[in-house]
């Protein structure tokens, strides 16, 4: 028996068409459809050429850098303008990079991620190269095709998603449908809007009611279109006793619709949702159609527990849920270039006029009210946009489109059931097979369910977060801030080590940062098998372990953060690790300058360099005051605290006491050679007064150094620094025995002298490092008890006065 919308009668071909026509019409669709595969494989090719390193070419990327503000004077060749495109499809704009320079020649790296085609999404980008070329066809031909096409694929898709006596509407915009269906009620609720335009609302202004749970960008597109004020948006809250949280009020809503009425308004549309945008709940469908029934209300329904009904392969017939559905098809098949489908009941004019009397607003004017709205298209529409969808569902067929929406719901349910058994995730979403989880998937593609049931018991997204346990209960509610950023870090880790199971980071107004999983939303991307599903729930365990730990030990890390005099706590906004430490010297606190916070700053970043050595999960952070800190990152359950703070505590001291050495060695040394040059100045007046003036005088003091020669004993002695006893001394000793002398250090059995000069230029106290202290007293010691004068140095020039470092 052949599928029902399938098998219809075709029109007899014009007989007095010429053969050669068709032939040639074939030969010319066929030749269209071999030039578009030949770019699809081109761009393709290009791809694997730049991911491989190849580049994509001489000009990979810079067609985005060379784009003429005017159109150039010369044409320009297929071949030319096809490579162009072809670099501005496969490599992203390089200046919207954070990492890119002007001068970055090598762009490889930003290659984009186009979509991988199969046969059937193939298909679909080449229907509409062949759609285009069809749209320069005679008008009287162009329509008949136009009209055959669109009522095939809106009976097929009325059957599929069990949604009869229906028409089509098809656009690109998500968005479109909604617009055009309130714009239709505007029409059937007032009569004279299409002449008197807003006049018309004025007094009786229209009111559209949407769930608080859902996008606030939805009803604000739609007042944007329509030219209506936000005052005509009526938000519902949500459950807050019974059921889901995400769910609409339905007592609230029949609240709110009494009340306008009441106003002198006029309810317009109720957007309920089968699947909320983050969490998937269904809102109470039966309800809702008896309260928009009762009140003359148009009920649209969007959200991805739609796709379900195409699901089911059962031949019964279900009622009508709601008005009008938006079913975003080449998303849940995962096909690109498929329009987005707008389901809508028809008028009945003959029930409604036996229901309300003749003189009811609207019912002449209802069989046109979609055409008015723009939902049918007219006899001047020359565009076949339905044309890749009636291909695509041709090509997949009934058991295609049901094998891979049933894929779609069969792993949401494999992953649900798999994260329900571990106590510290709380699972969001709606739970697959209803309360109890009696049905599964697999089974309700033959067995016979209520739709409404049915949206009940599937589940199109799996939402879960991380949350705390005290005494074994789950916490309620939204969470902890911290738990936030805890969330953040699961879903990244997920993203970069399950890159498998596309998770998302979302947040809820009433729970705070979750992680979705939503196979419908999948794209191009195949369904991911069990072992993928296994791998990824492995990854989670593992994860979580980390969590818990990491929460454990973040007490036991602020208690001994706090009890240590020498590290400060430092808040760390968006970070997910145990936390943050400052290592502060003593008494630095209360000198606060801005040398010293530089200072301070640069301790800490010396002990991050000397940390990260030791562990890698150390970093440099930034707290709210500006100034650097020690990040901690995520533990496990094996980590000591207590051993890890110790380690910070020991380098931080010895990267001061470095830093303390540094500084007093710079001063010993600009000390050294003030004095240094002090003495030899002194020392030089004293040998001018020695040896006489007449010594000095040009000619004549030849003449007295020839008769009267100078002692070879005296002279100036030059200088050298001994920085470990922090004392300017005499050289006399080092070029008398021909080699450096330490201070305690004999080179034979004598004791060595001491120098005849010694001057002191360490800080007060004497101890000015950690090797100083010994030097020091081994110096003390041996001017207590001096040794028998030296023997007379050799008498070195005053050149040889630098001063010279020992140690």
């Amino acid at each position: 028996m052949a599928d029902a919308g399938v098998n219809i009668k075709t029109s007899t071909p014009e007989k007095t068409e010429k053969p050669h026509l068709e032939t040639n019409s074939n030969a010319t669709v066929g030749e269209i459809e071999f030039q578009a595969s030949q770019v699809i494989e081109r761009l393709e090719e290009a791809v694997e050429k730049a991911e491989d390193g190849g580049g994509g070419g001489s000009n990979s990327g810079q067609s985005w850098k060379t784009s003429p503000g005017f159109l150039p004077l010369p044409s320009k060749s297929t071949e030319e303008i096809l490579t162009v495109l072809e670099d501005l499809i496969i490599h992203e704009d390089p200046s919207n990079r954070v990492d890119s320079t002007e001068d970055d020649e090598s762009l490889s790296h930003n290659v984009a991620s186009i979509p991988q085609l199969d046969a059937i999404s193939r298909l679909a980008i080449v229907t509409q190269s062949i759609a285009a070329y069809a749209s320069g066809l005679e008008r009287s031909h162009l329509q008949k095709l136009i009209t055959r096409i669109t009522s095939d694929t809106t009976r097929w898709l009325s059957h599929l998603f069990r949604f009869l006596d229906c028409a089509a509407f098809l656009h690109d915009d998500i968005l479109e449908g909604i617009v055009r269906i309130t714009r239709m009620m505007l029409h059937y609720k007032y009569p004279k809007y299409l002449e008197d335009g807003f006049e018309a609302l004025s007094l009786h202004p229209p009111v559209i009611y949407s769930s608080m749970a859902s996008p606030l960008g939805v009803v604000q597109h739609i007042c944007r279109q329509l030219g209506l004020p936000m005052s005509c948006v009526r938000p519902v809250p949500c459950n807050t006793l019974f059921g889901s949280q995400q769910k609409m009020d339905v007592a609230a809503l029949e609240r709110l619709i009494d009340e306008d009425k009441a106003a002198e308004k006029v309810p317009l549309i109720v957007l309920a949702d089968a699947g909320t945008t983050i969490a998937g709940h269904v809102d109470n469908l039966p309800r809702l159609q008896e309260l928009c029934k009762q009140h003359d209300i148009w009920l649209h329904l969007r959200g991805h527990s739609l796709a379900a009904l195409a699901m089911v392969s059962i031949p019964n017939v279900p009622g009508r849920i709601a008005d009008s559905f938006t079913l975003p098809i080449g998303v849940w098949l995962g096909i690109p270039a498929l329009p987005v489908v707008t389901l809508y009941r028809l008028f009945d004019s003959a029930i409604t006029r036996q229901a309300r009397p003749v003189s009811t607003v609207g019912v002449a004017r209802e069989s046109t009210l979609p055409l008015v709205a723009g939902l049918t298209s007219d006899s001047f529409s020359r565009r076949l946009n339905c044309l890749s969808l009636w291909t695509a569902l041709q090509a997949l067929g009934r058991e295609g489109v049901q094998s891979r929406i049933r894929q779609a719901f069969e792993s949401s349910e494999h992953i649900w059931k798999r994260l329900s058994k571990y106590q510290c995730l709380r699972l969001l979403s709606q739970q697959p097979g209803g309360e109890g989880g009696t049905y599964a998937v697999a089974e309700l593609v033959t067995k016979p369910m209520n739709t409404s049931l049915l949206f009940e018991v599937v589940a199109c997204t799996v939402v879960f977060q991380f949350i705390p346990v005290n005494n074994g209960e789950p916490v309620e509610g939204r969470v902890p801030p911290y738990y936030d950023k805890l969330n953040s870090w699961l879903g990244q880790i997920l993203q970069r080590d399950a890159s498998q199971i596309p998770i998302e980071i979302c947040e809820l107004e009433t729970n705070g940062v979750v992680l979705r999983y939503c196979p419908l939303e999948m794209g191009t991307d195949r369904q991911p098998s069990l072992d993928d599903i296994e791998a990824f729930v492995q990854c989670v365990e593992q994860q979580l372990d980390i969590l818990t730990a990491t929460v454990q030990h973040k007490e036991t890390f602020q208690q001994l953060v706090t009890s240590n005099p020498r590290l400060r706590l430092v808040e760390m906004p968006g970070w997910a690790g145990l936390g943050g430490v400052r290592y502060v010297p003593e008494a630095w606190e209360q000198l606060l300058t801005d040398q010293a916070r530089e200072e301070l700053n640069r301790l800490n970043m010396q002990l991050v360099e000397q940390l990260r050595s030791t562990d890698a999960a150390f970093s440099l952070g930034e707290g709210a005051d500006g100034l650097v800190c020690v990040r901690f990152g995520m533990v496990t359950a094996e980590t000591d605290v207590e051993e890890l703070l110790g380690l910070v505590v020991g380098v931080g001291q010895e990267v001061e006491e470095s830093s303390k050495f540094i500084e007093t060695m710079t001063e010993i040394v600009k000390k050294g050679i003030e004095t240094a040059t002090l003495d030899l100045q002194k020392e030089n007046e004293e040998r001018l007064w020695q040896e006489g003036i007449l010594r000095h005088v040009p000619v004549f003091g030849s003449l007295v150094n020839w008769w009267s020669p100078p002692s070879k004993e005296g002279g100036i002695k030059g200088r050298s620094l001994n920085l470990t006893a922090g004392i300017v001394e005499s050289t006399e000793n080092i070029y008398r025995y021909h080699m450096q002398l330490q201070q305690g250090a004999a080179p034979g059995p004598r004791p060595p002298p001491l120098p005849q000069v010694q001057t002191s230029v360490a800080p007060a106290g004497g101890k000015h490092s950690r090797s100083s202290s010994h030097s020091s007293q081994h110096s003390q010691q041996i001017g207590s008890n001096p040794p028998p004068p030296p023997p007379q140095p050799v008498v070195e020039p005053a050149v040889q006065a630098a001063a010279t470092a020992t140690s």
